[in-house]
């Protein structure tokens, strides 16, 4: 077996590091021959080691500037390296070679949705899905650029593919759940944020946001339940100490709020709305001056209500 073909069997055994030998001798052996820059650089991008891969894309590209996988790559490497630009341009290129490529317009898409270009990012998911109608991360992808257009009912109908084609995906449920309790659907939104939670146990944002829809919906107890499940799972969760507070607070039992207000205070000393909440609860107390104490603090960073 020669280097080039042994360092695919690494690859398939699970042995990254020999396969980078082998494919480095291929390359020695024929340094013009992109197939072994190209391999080698997805086992360094797999590792982690982006420069290396980058350099080898590049290299692949060089002697086979029609690779379409080869800029493809090189745009994911760019993407994880934080450059945008090249990235795209490189997603371009491939598409451009390869106009089926589904996945290099999906993840173009992904970095004209962190440039907050949302059309473009729409675009590209649509394409995508044209290509590949079972992709359910285009899916997901084009509902969280229609909620950051405002156009939650888009979102809902592509959050809804999203979960018919994994219904596994607990992001799906609760970012459907965050869309239907912003518009009042909060039985809805219960729904989906208990599915995150049932798929993923672990889910603090999902608790989190079931939490503030039930405090909505006027059912403290459950709120509280939710807050303090975060806590468990999540003991430094700032905004699960403070919640759970305004819901003790809301419930005329100040002492417990105070411990609450005094913990995401801890954990977050510039917490405006917590030591003003904690001036209003040692208020409620008939402690005076430490109500007072606490709204200095609250308007020392920020917060002038009283």
């Amino acid at each position: 077996m020669d280097a080039f073909n042994r360092g695919n069997a690494d690859v398939k055994k699970g042995e990254p590091d020999k396969a980078i030998a082998d494919y480095t001798e291929a390359i020695r052996l024929n340094p013009n021959d992109a197939k072994g820059y190209y391999n080698r650089g997805v086992v360094y991008g797999k590792k982690g080691e982006l420069d290396k891969a980058e350099a080898d894309f590049t290299e692949a590209i060089r002697h086979n500037p029609k690779s379409a996988k080869a800029y493809y790559n090189r745009g994911l490497v760019y993407d994880d390296k934080g450059e945008p630009d090249k990235a795209i341009a490189d997603y371009t290129e491939a598409i451009r070679l390869n106009p089926k490529d589904a996945k290099a317009y999906a993840c173009r898409g992904v970095v004209y949705d962190d440039k907050g270009e949302l059309d473009k990012a729409i675009a590209d998911y649509t394409v995508a899905i044209r290509l590949n109608p079972n992709d359910a991360k285009a899916y997901y992808n084009r509902g969280l650029a229609y909620d950051d257009k405002g156009e939650p009912d888009n979102a809902i109908i592509d959050y809804t593919e999203a979960i018919r084609l994994n219904p596994k995906d607990a992001d799906a449920y609760r970012n459907r759940g965050l869309v239907y309790g912003d518009k009042g659907e909060f039985a809805k939104a219960i729904a989906g944020y208990t599915e995150a939670i049932r798929i993923n146990p672990k889910d603090t944002e999902a608790y989190y946001s079931r939490g503030n829809v039930y405090v909505e919906k006027g059912d403290p107890d459950k709120a509280i339940d939710d807050y303090t499940e975060i806590i468990r799972l999540n003991p430094k969760y700032t905004k699960a100490y403070y919640n759970r507070g305004v819901v003790y607070g809301d419930n005329d039992e100040p002492v417990k709020a105070i411990d609450d207000y005094t913990e995401a205070i801890r954990l977050d000393p510039k917490y405006a709305k917590a030591y003003f909440n904690r001036g209003v609860a040692y208020k409620k107390k008939n402690d005076q001056p430490k109500a007072e104490a606490n709204f200095a603090r609250a308007r020392e960073f920020g917060c002038e209500q009283e």
